[in-house]
């Protein structure tokens, strides 16, 4: 069963706050490498010692007025009247080198829309405008199942996502429960599924670095108690670990 105190609202929690921007971290990535290219395509070359530096910032969406049920337009520039004209541009350098540009900034430009509906939900929370705040969570529930397909959020990410919008959604706990039933449903059925060879290959890099390791720990645990050296220990297992997974942490 899924608990809640009635006394916070559920999304207004500051661990949820902390998930939501945790879920602009693919967005972010993004954003860096198309400012980069923005800034390199448009730097001009300076001798000055002063020069200011320029920093990658977050995308910045046209002015919109907080909850306003409104559909982007697309403008005679080809621009969709939610961005910038500065972000846009940085958004199409970014994607004319990419293979499939044109799909993956649609799949940008969805996701970054998913996020600032969600913070305007949450700007919301207070208002007395209940339906248009509903009306906004629902258009979010059924976006999750697409964001959860394309790799943007993780399943546990998204059942959350979803427990927030249906505590708002609804009152009764019994329709609560069976719409998070459903969602569930629906998560398991959209779920990126692991690649096979792939889940391979790491079942036999795990096997080949436990090897190594029992064969390392065996070795040290038969020298006398007095000449183990845990130092050569821990660097002896390291050195196993770069040698089975290079430099990627475990």
């Amino acid at each position: 069963m899924i608990t809640y105190r009635e006394s916070t609202k559920f999304w207004q929690r500051s661990w949820l706050a902390a998930l939501i921007g945790g879920l602009a971290v693919g967005g972010g990535v993004w954003w860096w490498q198309a400012h980069q290219e923005a800034l390199h395509a448009s730097e001009v070359v300076s001798s000055s010692a002063s020069a200011p530096v320029l920093t990658p910032q977050r995308p910045v969406f046209a002015e919109v007025v907080v909850g306003a049920a409104s559909t982007p337009t697309l403008l005679a520039d080809g621009r969709p009247s939610d961005f910038t004209p500065e972000d846009w541009a940085a958004l199409k350098a970014a994607m004319s080198s990419q293979p499939n540009g044109q799909a993956e900034m649609e799949r940008v430009v969805t996701y970054l829309r998913f996020q600032r509906s969600f913070e305007q939900w949450q700007a919301l929370a207070d208002s007395r405008d209940v339906h248009q705040r509903h009306q906004l969570a629902e258009s979010l529930l059924t976006q999750v199942p697409d964001r959860l397909a394309k790799g943007e959020v993780t399943m546990g990410e998204a059942l959350l996502l979803s427990t927030a919008l249906l505590t708002d959604l609804e009152s009764d706990e019994r329709l609560r429960e069976q719409r998070l039933i459903e969602m569930r449903s629906k998560f398991e059925a959209r779920a990126p599924q692991p690649d096979a060879e792939q889940a391979a290959r790491e079942a036999e890099r795990l096997t080949e670095f436990k090897r190594r390791q029992s064969a390392i720990v065996a070795s040290w645990q038969a020298q006398p108690e007095g000449k183990r050296d845990q130092a050569a220990l821990e660097r002896d297992l390291e050195s196993a670990r770069r040698a089975v997974y290079g430099n990627a942490k475990r």
